[in-house]
């Protein structure tokens, strides 16, 4: 092949690859750091009226009303809460949680949704796998999306390497830079 085909090939796998990096790299000093970056205002309230099996547990009864209501996210079972006049739980998702009180004796269900931010959807997907309930397909299509991002940057990786080696006419770049790998590789591996 031509040395323009392999360069199109590596700048086109650079680019494909780039948007995961910037997310992983953004969500990781997120992570690093501690940064609070979840918003807490509610942005929406809705109330309307749901029927549920009485005799379940409570976090059946919130899965049944998730399920009903047709949204997609987790019910953190540490979150429910009950008494003998309402039901409190959330459904939370990468970009939204949404708060529920619903009223066991006539079946009303109060709503608060509080989105959660363009930083905190990007630090939550550093540890998204693509499972969500009753989530699209395009969001649960994001774990293949991680494989493929690995593999072609570990093939950008090789041709980058290939191409300098094999185009590359000063023999010093390859003894200090390959020098500067092998050494970056043992401490890492070290430590």
């Amino acid at each position: 092949m031509k040395k323009s085909l392999w360069i199109k090939i590596h700048l086109y796998c650079g680019l494909f690859t780039s948007f995961y990096l910037l997310v992983f790299g953004v969500s990781s000093i997120i992570l690093n750091h501690k940064l609070n970056v979840e918003k807490d205002k509610v942005a929406n309230t809705w109330t309307t009226h749901v029927s549920y099996d009485p005799n379940s547990t409570d976090l059946d009864i919130a899965l049944q009303i998730r399920d009903s209501l047709d949204l997609m996210g987790w019910v953190p079972p540490w979150k429910i809460k009950k008494d003998s006049s309402s039901l409190d739980f959330e459904i939370t998702h990468l970009g939204k949680t949404i708060d529920f009180q619903l009223n066991p004796h006539t079946g009303v269900l109060h709503a608060k949704e509080r989105p959660k931010g363009f930083l905190a959807v990007m630090h939550e997907l550093h540890f998204f796998n693509g499972n969500v309930p009753n989530a699209p397909l395009l969001l649960r299509t994001w774990a293949v999306y991680q494989w493929l991002t690995l593999f072609v940057l570990f093939f950008s990786l090789i041709t980058g390497i290939w191409i300098w080696v094999r185009y590359s006419h000063k023999t010093w770049e390859l003894y200090v830079f390959g020098g500067i790998f092998l050494l970056s590789v043992i401490l890492m591996l070290q430590l």
